[in-house]
């Protein structure tokens, strides 16, 4: 099947035609629309959903960023996890998402194979335990990151820890007289039964 050719549309439309034009059935109009430079500032965040990449390729993008700071904050949750389900979401887009307040938006940012040291450390810290679990599952966490995780005060974030293979002897010893059973478990089926010398 051949690539979906972008609907040509032209440069001279006005925001109020586009507005109509991103309610089409036509998908590569609605593509089309994502993607020009006239489109509103809020048709451009509804349409994010399901043109994500348009819409970050949008020329437009960055003097609304600049004259907005703010405005990818107040968009649809639903754009912003389709922004942030592709790999290639830029730094700046996810840094400007630590600061959102939404739960759902926090999880899929932990969740990003791109995020910097910087970022880590700070959703290490969130006080939704959900996000420091995911944090604990990354690959590439910080050893001492990973090591104030397994001390952390939930039993979800700990489990998260406990089901690493790369576990050192410090932190297996650590999680093997965890107060959860079910981290106990979780890190003897992990890593094998051991013996305490």
């Amino acid at each position: 099947m051949p690539p979906e050719q972008p609907h040509p549309l032209d440069a001279r439309l006005p925001a109020a035609e586009l507005a109509n034009l991103s309610l089409s059935r036509d998908i590569a109009v609605r593509r089309a629309v994502a993607a020009h430079p006239n489109t509103s500032p809020d048709i451009l965040g509804t349409l994010a959903g399901d043109f994500p990449a348009e819409v970050l390729g949008n020329l437009a993008l960055p003097l609304l960023r600049l004259a907005q700071p703010g405005l990818l904050l107040r968009w649809p949750v639903p754009a912003l996890l389709a922004l942030l389900r592709l790999q290639d979401a830029p730094l700046w887009l996810l840094n400007l998402m630590q600061r959102h307040p939404g739960i759902e938006v926090q999880v899929a940012l932990a969740s990003h194979t791109r995020l910097g040291t910087d970022t880590v450390e700070a959703l290490s810290r969130h006080p939704a335990w959900l996000i420091r679990a995911r944090i604990a599952a990354r690959p590439e966490v910080p050893r001492h990151v990973l090591q104030r995780l397994a001390g952390d005060p939930d039993d979800s974030v700990r489990l998260a820890v406990a089901c690493r293979a790369d576990l050192n002897a410090g932190e297996r010893a650590a999680l093997r007289h965890d107060p959860s059973r079910y981290v106990q478990q979780t890190l003897r089926h992990v890593t094998g039964p051991t013996v305490d010398t």
